[in-house]
């Protein structure tokens, strides 16, 4: 069983594939440098067991393998969802990072 139009949204991806993967590298690239810039220089994020800042870029790490790999994947719609959900997770513990810092460094 086939989704409706999902043969033509396949199509679209392929045919403009490099765009996205170019925007999801250079997004990956912004939220690596804004993790280590925040977390790891300014010794924000010091207190022992808190391991949401090394697990966002772990995922960061895996979306930005994705391009790397050296398979014939890279116009596949589901390959690029697979990277595409692991930069959303990097985001998800970017995100409650930040939330962590701002409620322990208030007061």
């Amino acid at each position: 069983m086939t989704v409706p139009g999902s043969r033509q949204i396949g199509s679209k991806f392929s045919r403009h594939a490099e765009a996205h993967w170019a925007h999801l590298s250079r997004l990956n690239n912004m939220l690596i440098i804004l993790n280590i810039s925040m977390f790891f220089l300014t010794d924000l994020v010091v207190k022992q067991g808190y391991y949401f800042t090394y697990y966002s870029l772990i995922c960061l790490a895996v979306a930005a393998a994705g391009p790397l790999m050296p398979i014939g994947l890279l116009d596949r719609l589901w390959y690029y969802i697979i990277f595409l959900l692991s930069e959303a997770g990097g985001i998800y513990f970017l995100v409650a990072s930040i939330i962590y810092w701002v409620k322990t460094n208030s007061g």
